[in-house]
């Protein structure tokens, strides 16, 4: 009897961790970064630190950019700033190389969203309408994030970066 009995615990204590059949494993889509570009990374980290206790959750000073045809490197100067205990990073970038051409005019680049499968959400955001932008690339950071990365546009030509990370944090 003291076997069954526990036998029977054991699958009570188990079942609510067990996945419903048919149910999805994958989590959410949830909003990841916002990326500013200034116009000096020191007085804006300054400020940012000062004016709302931001914390530097990562810095680094160079990107490697592997698409299908190629392989590059970029120098950037990239600062992730975080509050205590959340996730959500503030991204600022200050341009190095004048003729870095992915920087508009607006100080507003793009919104980050993470994704656990970037060409799901990707072949997702081209159907409801976004247009590819850049397509599926893998981007590493001289810190050691390794993301997969893709940029769609909105309606209104926002940018949005779909980013599936294979290493590290941001």
């Amino acid at each position: 009897m003291k076997p069954l009995l526990m036998s029977l615990l054991s699958v009570l204590v188990l079942v609510p961790y067990c996945p419903v059949i048919g149910q999805s494993q994958q989590s959410p889509p949830a909003f990841n970064h916002l990326y500013l570009a200034v116009h000096n990374i020191d007085s804006s980290l300054k400020f940012y630190t000062k004016a709302f206790d931001l914390k530097v959750a990562d810095h680094f000073n160079q990107l490697e950019i592997t698409q299908a045809d190629s392989t590059f490197r970029r120098s950037v100067k990239i600062v992730f700033l975080k509050f205590p205990g959340q996730d959500f990073v503030y991204e600022l970038a200050e341009r190095v190389d004048p003729n870095d051409t992915t920087r508009q005019g607006n100080l507003f680049q793009h919104v980050g969203v993470e994704v656990k499968d970037i060409a799901v959400a990707l072949q997702r955001g081209i159907d409801a309408g976004g247009k590819l932008a850049i397509p599926i690339r893998r981007v590493r950071t001289s810190s050691g994030l390794e993301i997969k990365q893709a940029f769609l546009r909105g309606p209104d030509g926002e940018a949005i970066e779909l980013a599936e990370i294979v290493t590290g944090n941001y």
